[in-house]
């Protein structure tokens, strides 16, 4: 091809291609429309604004009722021109891009809008209307937004102020006024109807449902509590965000254009925790229920997986979710969802042998278990059933029952079946329950005894007439120190002699402290572990029982109606706050020198702490009349008649008796009761007796001391029972 031939091409090409974006434009074009224009009443001279489409940059007519306007500033959606001078009450004719449009009925009058900010914004936004025309003589001007009256707070002829009004939604702004009426643009109406979900945590998606959003997702502010969060799709009416890393409980909030719309209270909680899982293993179709807390009472917001499958939520509750098993889960991890927080659960097995549950789930060597579940052989011998390991016997079995016996050697565990080659893990099985360390009914022991502590070995002390007596850790009785008759004299375990031994309390360093007196004077008797008895403190006035010692073998006492007392090295007595409770019985005194006691009488019964600084508060319980047997926190725990308390070295627990629940009970440093055991678990005040067995069997009759050792053992002395009774939980 030659050069003149080439270039003919080129151009022959160019002008193909014009023709082709020309048609291309045109086809592409939008025909001229009008949605709206304000304001439709004024003066000459006023500022109309059109909104539509398609308009054209020039060559447009625009006429109020056949006289021509000025046209301002035009673009493909907005026209603004001016009401022509010599204009007429009429329609308003546009003439834009070959075409004629009627916007509306333009009224020539002294009432107009010019201008209305801001034009989005939840119930109670002020809007700022200005214009002219609206003030009167006759009658208040009115503003109606969607056409719902406004509380108007500020007007003069050229400027309103209006409050707008709960659910007035979207829609046009009108103003009246001595029976005229002007119309301006639409005002967009923000409101939060409604979040879900309510509670959850960092990554928590929540939908958000409501009105007035913007359709573009980065232009709706969301925070949590004030926190940003990341808008990830949005509409008109629903907006989905992820709360972000540092959510914090507060109203949820949603801003745009700078006017912000408060939602509900967005509720920060820990991912679920599971505390029990059963069966951890079973055929497809059954059910598995998984007991913790944090979960939704809404079946949607929780999911739980097993080796990746989900299962089908069957009910739901905050501690509790009941699930039926999918079909493929095989063998893998359990994973539950809430509102998007994960926590991992243990091993599922897809198979038809399961445990489901253990009636009683605690006790001691020799109690009859109940294995309920399925895939059981109908031949005792055929399972094989341990707990942590240790066989057990079976001693009956259908297709889903098993009764066995807690064996000899039973450690806290899970309790696990095997039948013809399957293996099924069942629930935890604690080593838990009460048996009898000492004496029993009819025995003749611990008749009148007071108090017990104990010391790092495993031996038990108790008070009993003018004696201090001991209890070895396998259940042997013998005297301490003290002789049969009331006396005063310190030296030697044979040789010492007490007044009127009434409360014991043991240190750190396996001193034992006995306040002892005689009415007249109160003294602290000291006996080391080597089996020396001192007099450590006199007081020459009679106290009541209150004594505790820290672990720095600072002692404390009280006075009747007078609190606590600090004993200094110098044997002087030092006030410590000014409250005027007396504490009665053993204290506790934990590492940062707080002391715990349980105080008041049946009529006021309560669990209470000082500080070193004197501050005083209850933890349970309360100073007024109100006693009952609940568990729960210090707003709704309530005591019956505590007595004694002592720490648990394990857990940082104040455990203490109720002789009105007849249960052992303890207290968190939070303030939450729970019952660890008495009444036979029925919560039924002055249920008594004398029962050993799992936690849910036993009973109890006025027990008069208590004391953890370094294991989280329990021990309580029962005179009306003539024993001493050891709980285990572990």
């Amino acid at each position: 091809m030659t050069m003149k031939n080439l270039i003919y091409f080129l151009f022959g090409l160019a002008v193909v291609l014009s023709a082709c974006k020309r048609n291309r434009d045109e086809d592409f074009k939008v025909p001229p429309a009008i949605r709206s224009f304000w304001p439709n009443s004024g003066k000459p001279g006023t500022i109309v604004t059109i909104n539509g489409a398609g308009f054209v940059k020039k060559d447009n007519e625009v006429s109020f009722n056949g006289t021509a306007a000025t046209v301002v500033d035009v673009n493909d959606t907005v026209m603004t021109v001016l009401a022509p001078a010599g204009g007429s009450t009429g329609k308003v004719t546009v003439k834009t891009a070959g075409k004629e449009l009627e916007a509306g009925t333009y009224t020539y009058q002294n009432l107009s809008m010019h201008g209305v900010s801001p034009l989005n914004g939840p119930a109670g936004t002020n809007i700022v209307v200005r214009g002219e025309g609206f003030g009167s003589t006759a009658a208040p001007a009115k503003v109606m937004i969607n056409g719902k009256e406004a509380v108007i707070t500020s007007v003069n002829d050229t400027l309103l102020i209006a409050a707008v009004p709960v659910g007035a939604g979207s829609g046009t702004i009108k103003v009246t006024v001595d029976n005229k009426e002007v119309t301006g643009p639409s005002f967009l109406f923000q409101d939060i109807s409604k979040i879900k979900p309510l509670k959850g945590g960092k990554g928590t998606q929540v939908t958000i449902t409501g009105e007035g959003f913007n359709a573009v997702a980065g232009n709706n502010s969301v925070a949590f509590n004030g926190k940003s969060a990341t808008v990830i799709s949005a509409t008109a009416t629903q907006l989905v965000v992820a709360t972000p890393d540092d959510v914090a409980t507060g109203p949820l909030s949603v801003t745009i254009n700078g006017q912000k719309t408060v939602g509900p209270v967005f509720t920060v909680i820990p991912p679920p925790l599971l505390a029990t899982v059963a069966p951890l293993s079973s055929p497809a179709g059954k059910d598995i229920t998984i007991t913790g807390s944090n979960f939704s009472s809404l079946m949607d917001e929780n999911v739980v997986t097993f080796n990746g499958i989900a299962g089908t939520i069957k009910s739901a509750a905050e501690k509790q979710l009941v699930i039926t098993i999918p079909t493929g889960a095989g063998s893998g991890n359990i994973k539950v969802w809430v509102n998007g927080q994960e926590t991992a659960g243990p091993l599922f097995k897809e198979q038809n042998l399961g445990v489901v549950s253990l009636s009683p789930d605690n006790g001691l060597a020799g109690t009859t278990v109940t294995v309920s579940g399925i895939g059981f052989s109908t031949n005792a011998t055929d399972n094989i059933v341990t707990f942590n390991g240790v066989a057990a016997n079976v001693v009956s079995a259908t297709d889903t029952e098993l009764k066995v016996v807690a064996p000899a050697g039973l450690s806290t565990g899970t309790l696990d079946v095997k039948v013809s080659g399957l293996q099924a893990t069942g629930p935890l099985f604690r080593r838990a329950g009460v048996m009898t360390l000492a004496g029993g009914p009819g025995s003749g022991l611990f008749t009148g005894a007071l108090g017990l502590t104990g010391d790092r070995a495993g031996n038990l002390y108790f008070l009993q007439g003018y004696q201090v007596k001991k209890i070895t850790p396998d259940g042997t009785v013998s005297t301490y120190a003290g002789g049969s008759t009331s006396g005063y004299a310190d030296g030697s375990l044979s040789a010492a002699m007490f007044l009127g031994p009434h409360t014991i309390t043991v240190d750190s360093q396996d001193n034992l402290y006995i306040q002892d007196g005689n009415g007249l004077r109160t003294y602290v008797r000291k006996i080391t572990p080597a089996g020396q008895v001192s007099t450590v403190v006199t007081v020459f006035e009679n106290m009541p029982g209150g004594l505790g010692v820290d672990r720095n073998g600072t002692i404390y006492l009280s006075k009747f109606y007078q609190g606590l007392y600090k004993v200094e090295s110098n044997g002087s007595l030092t006030r410590i706050g000014n409250f005027t409770f007396t504490i009665p019985d053993k204290m506790a005194i934990d590492a940062l020198g707080r002391a715990y006691y349980a105080g008041g009488d049946f009529y006021n019964p309560f669990i209470a702490m000082v500080t070193p600084a004197g501050e005083h508060s209850f933890l349970a319980g309360s100073n007024r009349y109100d006693p009952d047997f609940v568990d729960g926190d210090i707003s709704g725990a309530r005591l019956g008649s505590p007595l004694c308390v002592t720490i648990d070295p394990t857990s940082g627990n104040f455990f203490f008796v109720d002789n009105m629940a007849m249960a052992v009970r303890y207290a968190t440093p939070s303030g939450t009761v729970k019952t660890v055991v008495g009444a036979e678990g029925t919560f039924q005040p002055f249920k008594m007796g004398y029962k050993d067995g799992t936690l849910k069997e036993a009973l109890f009759r006025s027990m008069k001391g208590i004391h953890v050792d370094a294991n989280g053992n329990i021990y309580v002395i029962e005179p009306e029972n003539n024993a001493v009774r050891k709980i285990f939980l572990k």
